[in-house]
């Protein structure tokens, strides 16, 4: 029983220790730690966190990036980056080119492009 307890303990500490952060900039959403605990599976944001890495080649070059599709603005990424201190570091950049997006695909320029009528 009491090592049980001792491991819930030893268990809960990821969770409530805390994270520092960067800015966040407009359009990205602060994330919390266990955002990063499930990058080992194929998920969007760690598809969009390579594409963050590739965007961003020589920034924090030890971190695990995560990205996720940037809030209240169209064909934007928000990429953030855990370093191996722990701290997040946020940037927006641009969807990649053809993104889906409310009203087509993006464009290498961050635009929403409407699809075409057949």
């Amino acid at each position: 029983m009491i090592s049980t307890i001792f491991f819930l303990v030893f268990a809960m500490l990821p969770i409530t220790c805390p994270v520092e952060t960067t800015n966040v900039p407009d359009g990205c959403t602060k994330v919390n730690f266990p955002s990063f605990l499930n990058t080992a599976e194929n998920t969007l944001a760690k598809t969009l966190g390579k594409y963050c890495h590739l965007v961003y080649p020589n920034k924090h070059l030890n971190g695990t990036w995560i990205g996720i599709i940037g809030q209240r603005k169209p064909c934007t990424v928000c990429c953030i980056c855990k370093d191996i201190e722990g701290t997040l570091h946020y940037s927006l950049t641009n969807a990649p080119n053809q993104f889906p997006c409310p009203r087509g695909k993006c464009n290498s320029k961050g635009k929403c492009i409407k699809k075409k009528s057949t």
